[in-house]
């Protein structure tokens, strides 16, 4: 009989082939194949130890991963619904429809962005921090630079080129010369050079009156008042990009709530964070769902 421990290991190491293959013709049948043990016993531990059942599992996170296709690609519906296994465009309306209440066209036009229903990965242990909800009253009054680029619709998270590492690294080192807090804004948006290409944009800011720190090409942006879904997050770089997805996988579901249009901050504690390990606090603009 395995240990907690080790069946722990198993259904992570599971779960990460699971992911790297949702977009793959993934079946029962192979993944009992890849898991070395008979159909029965797989998926028996599998729901012992996380809850649900496999194919519940992987059927949420291909519509989570599908729904954000909708919304950061130009795809179109019957290419996103082949991506994401369904077998055609009929099919993947019913369930998606079912799953959230919305058929994929509608769900690509919504103003905010319903995440109520998205499902992320199985975490290997329960979050340390949670996120929870804030009224900010007054607007944040920030300027900054701002980076922009393109990716295939999922490399942003894995970071390949670390980009966003690279550009948080730096401006740690420079910002940390001069003042103790400074701002990453990430906003997100189909990209233009393909269908399932995804634009990124990093706004690197100080507050307004620390402008003269900054080069000529300063950009200026207010975070207004209103609601967000504030998390604490400390970690490296190169970690930071995973975070993000968390945040829309599993702290902002839990919260029950819509992103709204706007930039997510990130608020760095220049004193505390160093080019190598971060600290700060994420702001994410919501609105109850």
């Amino acid at each position: 009989m395995l240990s907690l421990t080790l069946k722990k290991q198993y259904i992570n190491d599971l779960v990460d082939w699971i992911e790297a293959n949702l977009t793959d013709d993934l079946n029962i049948d192979l993944i009992t194949l890849k898991s070395g043990y008979s159909k029965w016993h797989m998926q028996r531990m599998f729901k012992e130890m996380t809850g649900q059942t496999l194919a519940a599992y992987t059927r949420k996170r291909r519509l989570t991963l599908s729904a954000m296709a909708l919304r950061l690609t130009r795809m179109p519906l019957i290419d996103i619904a082949v991506r994401f296994g369904f077998d055609n465009q009929q099919n993947f309306t019913r369930v998606f429809k079912n799953h959230f209440s919305v058929t994929p066209g509608a769900f690509r036009r919504i103003p905010d962005l319903p995440v109520k229903h998205f499902h992320g990965r199985i975490p290997v242990r329960s979050p340390i921090e949670q996120a929870e909800l804030v009224m900010r009253e007054d607007d944040l009054q920030l300027c900054g630079e701002v980076v922009e680029w393109e990716c295939k619709f999922g490399d942003y998270i894995h970071d390949s080129e670390q980009r966003v590492a690279e550009q948080a690294r730096h401006f740690v080192r420079f910002a940390g010369q001069y003042v103790e807090r400074g701002w990453l804004g990430f906003q997100y948006s189909p990209g233009n050079s393909s269908a399932e290409q995804q634009h990124i944009s990093l706004f690197q800011a100080l507050e307004s009156q620390h402008a003269e720190k900054l080069s000529s090409q300063v950009v200026n942006w207010t975070a207004n008042r209103g609601l967000y879904a504030m998390i604490r997050w400390s970690g490296t770089p190169e970690q930071l990009t995973r975070f993000i997805s968390d945040i829309y996988y599993l702290h902002l579901p839990a919260l029950g709530v819509a992103r709204r249009p706007g930039k997510d901050l990130l608020r760095l504690d220049l004193k505390a964070s160093k080019p190598d390990w971060l600290i700060g606090v994420f702001a994410i603009p919501v609105t109850k769902d």
